[in-house]
């Protein structure tokens, strides 16, 4: 009798389930007023490939309704159902949240080409400096670091916090010029294909980077996903899916052929890795 007992309590030992991995915990992020998954598909893998890198259990999902930037970056700060946001950066931002300061697009969405009427291509081909810029009407979302920076720079600027507004707003001549980044742009211009172009021989440039953005609390966090693109960065991952998503459209800006007008921007933090050249694209 002893022996079965025995027996018994072997085979329930072997049998038995294992101690359960950590289940996977949600990690929210905005989901953006703009249904296009091109938007959303690199920075998710990015994000994801950190996480597993740093063997973070998380998984990644949209939030229940779509959310305007500025809204976004409040419900992340006051813990009110948004855990992540990938965003430019500023001192506003570094001051209220807490960056991984490796920029996700290497710095891409400082290269802004202009998207234009067709009939406008004319009046910008004689723009060759700020000067002649700056009596053209341009156009740039409400709350926004780039109208800072575009204000900041003599730069007239008109605007509305919606971005599907400041497409209206182009095409009803209320701005002569929407200038988005070399990364974006061409989707955009696929879209309104009929209507609107970018123009051909100038780039807006000034240094800026798109950080992971999470809340002050979450040191851990952010400290693993620094980790984990670090480890990405090594293995060649990183680089990997930023051609994967992006070198098309770096290709078909032509950056090294257009004339560049550089502005200042007094939103970069002094903490932004500058000299990190291995953080930064460079035509």
């Amino acid at each position: 009798m002893l022996m079965r007992f025995c027996y018994f309590l072997l085979m329930l030992a072997l049998f038995a389930p294992g101690p359960k991995a950590s289940a996977e915990q949600s990690l929210t992020y905005p989901r953006p007023a703009r249904q296009d998954s091109t938007i959303i598909d690199y920075p998710q893998a990015l994000l994801k490939g950190a996480l597993s890198a740093a063997g973070l259990p998380y998984k990644l999902q949209a939030s229940s309704e779509s959310l305007v930037q500025s809204r976004a970056l409040k419900q992340l700060e006051d813990d009110q159902g948004i855990d992540v946001v990938w965003t430019m950066t500023s001192i506003e931002r570094e001051k209220n949240l807490l960056p991984v300061r490796i920029p996700i697009y290497k710095g891409l969405y400082g290269w802004r080409l202009l998207l234009i009427k067709p009939q406008s291509q004319s009046l910008l081909e004689e723009v060759s400096d700020l000067s002649g810029l700056a009596r053209l009407p341009l156009l740039q979302g409400r709350g926004w670091p780039d109208t800072h920076v575009l204000l900041a720079n003599g730069l007239r600027v008109y605007g509305t916090p919606h971005i599907e507004g400041l497409f209206d707003m182009l095409q009803h001549d209320r701005g002569v010029a929407f200038p988005r980044s070399v990364l974006e742009i061409w989707r955009e211009q696929d879209y309104y294909q009929h209507d609107l172009v970018v123009e051909k021989h100038l780039v807006l440039y000034y240094p800026t980077a798109m950080y992971f953005f999470f809340r002050k609390s979450d040191q851990k966090l952010a400290t693993g996903v620094t980790s984990g693109l670090l480890r990405m960065q090594e293995s060649g991952e990183f680089d990997r899916l930023f051609t994967l998503y992006h070198q098309h459209a770096v290709d078909k800006a032509g950056l090294a052929q257009r004339k560049v007008l550089s502005l200042w921007n007094p939103l970069l933090p002094q903490a932004t890795p500058l000299e990190q050249e291995r953080f930064w694209y460079r035509p």
